[in-house]
């Protein structure tokens, strides 16, 4: 056995290449939340761009597949760009009318599912246009038989070559996603708009340039709830957000958000998995997303079990919920119709991660105690 140590450490360096660290003031990690909160501001305009600059591609996208149906589509992400085929995905089918998988990149890469194949739209989204598990599933997806289509903001990059056909999203990325999030999202809608079978698909781009409107407004009207709202569990050191279905999705980004801007933990569960596990703890902010009806009384238990914890909770509301509202500081956003609820939830959760590690910063919180390395 050859027990000679490798030296991994250009390979670490690629891997941590991200300059951010998690003492209170890094003043890295803190230039890009603030580029963070900069884009956040432009979403309803990259959703409106993105769909404008797609036009042609989606006709010819429609063209392909009026001379040849698809029977299902699938869409590759990591990250936020996996969150966002979760969280479209049954209005990608109600537009379509044909299934759809959301899988993250890298097990469909080496655990592909054989529901892929002949028939199947396979959409792999990379906001550089070269994250390397992406472009293993469409490869993969490629050899199964299924058409491939690369969604990335980055012009001329590797995915628009190695696709049937690519689509811009019309976003910038110079802070954590925000507006690459919410365009991809519109466009994922959209692609299944075109290829759904004539008479059961929908044209969804006049809901969605509702749905941008929606986000712009959210972003100016809900910035100082949001900032009172982040100083109340400022001082956790973790944070539990969950959601049912499209907002489960939504909770994940939410979380994501939480650990890109701050120096603490995030973590997103299934609405019904966090009554499984003693998921609550005393002091643990829960940040629950329940803007669909049909949560409403998982929800409401939800909120129980976390008092009962001692765990504060923050809800997100389109409805008026009492019993919830009694028992949860809540953030009320506009009720939109089925499917479509994490487009609009992700704008307050990307303004309360924001103001979240803005103020941790300000009271000169960093790493908790516990994810400091001991010397």
């Amino acid at each position: 056995m050859d027990n000679t140590m490798i030296d991994f450490s250009a390979r670490l360096r690629a891997l941590t290449s991200e300059p951010s660290r998690d003492d209170a003031r890094n003043e890295a990690r803190l230039g890009r939340v603030q580029r963070t909160r900069d884009e956040m501001g432009g979403q309803g305009k990259a959703i409106r761009d993105t769909l404008a600059s797609a036009a042609e591609g989606l006709e010819k996208l429609a063209s392909a597949a009026a001379r040849t149906p698809f029977r299902q589509i699938a869409v590759f992400g990591c990250g936020d760009s996996w969150f966002a085929g979760m969280a479209m995905r049954h209005a990608m089918e109600a537009a379509s009318g044909v299934p759809v998988l959301a899988v993250q990149a890298l097990e469909h890469a080496h655990y592909p599912s054989v529901a892929v194949g002949a028939g199947t739209l396979a959409i792999g989204i990379s906001s550089g246009g070269n994250t390397p598990a992406v472009m293993q599933a469409l490869a993969a997806a490629a050899r199964q038989g299924a058409v491939t289509v690369g969604l990335t903001n980055t012009q001329g990059s590797p995915i628009t070559a190695a696709c049937d056909m690519s689509l811009m999203v019309q976003a910038t990325r110079r802070g954590w996603p925000t507006q690459a999030t919410s365009a991809t999202m519109a466009l994922l809608v959209e692609i299944a708009s075109r290829i759904g079978d004539e008479g059961r698909g929908i044209s969804s781009a006049g809901l969605l340039g509702d749905l941008a409107s929606i986000i712009d407004e959210q972003i100016v009207g809900l910035d100082e709830r949001c900032r009172v709202l982040a100083g109340g569990i400022a001082p956790a050191s973790l944070v539990l957000t969950t959601g049912l279905g499209p907002n489960f999705a939504a909770a994940g980004i939410g979380a994501a958000k939480i650990r890109e801007l701050s120096p603490i933990h995030a973590f997103a569960l299934p609405l019904e998995e966090v009554h499984h596990y003693r998921s609550f703890k005393r002091g643990d902010p829960v940040v629950l997303i329940a803007t669909d009806p049909i949560a409403e009384e998982r929800a409401l238990d939800t909120v129980l079990v976390a008092e009962d914890a001692g765990a504060p909770v923050v809800a997100l509301l389109s409805r008026p919920a009492s019993q919830i509202e009694a028992r949860a500081e809540v953030l009320h956003i506009p009720e939109v119709p089925a499917g479509f609820e994490a487009l609009v939830a992700i704008a307050p959760l990307h303004l309360l991660a924001y103001h979240l590690a803005v103020i941790r910063a300000e009271l000169g919180l960093g790493a908790p105690v516990n994810l400091v390395p001991v010397s």
